[in-house]
């Protein structure tokens, strides 16, 4: 999961994943980029965290927590 909710943008055009049924972002703009990491988040314990690249941050899927690095 990239984000619990994504409000497409202009730059953004969603497509289906045949094989999941899932929707895909493609973008065209590398800096609105965020990707699913799988590490735990320190803060939470949540299986999940994201990286965005326009700040270069490491987030959490269920909580505020965000850090410069992945694992901290």
């Amino acid at each position: 999961m990239l984000q619990e909710h994504m409000t497409p943008a202009p730059h953004l055009d969603t497509t289906t994943d045949v094989d999941h049924g899932q929707n895909l972002a493609v973008v065209d703009d590398p800096a609105g980029l965020v990707l699913a990491i799988d590490a735990d988040c320190p803060a939470c314990g949540g299986p999940e965290r994201t990286f965005t690249a326009a700040t270069g941050l490491y987030g959490c899927t269920r909580c505020t927590h965000t850090s410069p690095e992945r694992d901290h």
